[in-house]
């Protein structure tokens, strides 16, 4: 929801760097960063993620968000040039990674495990390494490649993934998944769930309260414990399992694969064949 800038903390932290020259794992010279902000009468916190791994946890009674780092890189000079820092403008808190000099050439990364209030909305952006994300109050999150992992979210929950695994668990508001490449796996979603776009992986949803799939092009589709209907609107391939279902189930359009269904309350809607 909109908010106006005095009355809401934006945290941007922006991390990145490629490491192509150095194996998972490996970190011949590293160096700790670390940043803290003032939560109070905070909304929002904005986080800005390139290479290496990214945690981020909500506490509650936190009053500080603090960010704790480790950049790696390939030379010592390197790793100097990243710093983590931050300042504040108005109502708005900003921290943000400073990439070396080179950018992206030579490598370099930043781990970052940001803890603040699980009173907060979250927006991540990050292009690369595994992500996990618990105990906040909503969240949008927008990642390139990695795995990710995102489970107690008290409100409203968006994914735009390009690649990558997805785990979600424990959403108690709606929750919308776009994504490339990679299995999705989801449990436990009280609102709807609502994939527009799934290029390619197999989807399970296990415990929602409404499932609505608009393009699924390639993998397997197992949806099951849904209160309300489940709707797929366009699935290229892969065979499509539903059981104990609440509502209706309605598949519009399917091009190869089988459909297999058990324990369905409303009127079942099937293309012919």
């Amino acid at each position: 929801m909109p908010v106006k800038a005095s009355t809401f903390l934006a945290a941007a932290i922006a991390v990145g760097f490629a490491l192509p020259g150095l194996s998972a794992g490996a970190c011949p010279n590293s160096a700790a960063r670390s940043a803290q902000l003032d939560a109070a009468g905070a909304t929002k916190v904005v986080i800005t993620a390139g290479a290496g791994e990214l945690k981020v946890s909500g506490e509650r009674g936190r009053t500080q968000l603090q960010a704790n780092g480790q950049a790696c890189g390939s030379t010592q000079a390197l790793v100097d040039q990243i710093q983590l820092a931050s300042r504040r403008d108005g109502g708005m808190l900003i921290i943000q990674a400073i990439p070396p000099k080179s950018g992206m050439s030579d490598g370099a990364a930043l781990d970052l495990t940001v803890m603040l209030p699980d009173t907060l909305e979250v927006s991540i952006e990050d292009s690369s390494g595994d992500l996990v994300l618990q105990n906040v109050q909503s969240a949008v999150l927008t990642d390139s490649s990695g795995d990710l992992e995102v489970r107690d979210v008290a409100g409203d929950l968006t994914i735009n993934d390009s690649s990558g695994e997805i785990e979600i668990a424990r959403v108690a508001g709606n929750l919308s998944v776009n994504d490339s490449s990679g299995d999705v796996e989801i449990e436990a979603v009280k609102g709807a769930v609502r994939i527009p776009v799934d290029s390619s992986g197999s989807i399970q949803i296990k415990n929602a309260g409404s499932v609505h799939i608009i393009t699924d092009s390639s993998g397997d589709i197992s949806i099951e414990q849904v209160q309300g209907d489940v709707l797929v609107d366009n699935d290229s391939s892969g065979d499509i399992v539903v059981a104990d279902i609440g509502g209706k189930f309605t598949v519009s359009n399917d091009g190869s694969g089988s459909i297999r269904l058990q324990h369905v309350a409303g009127a079942v809607s099937l293309p012919s064949r």
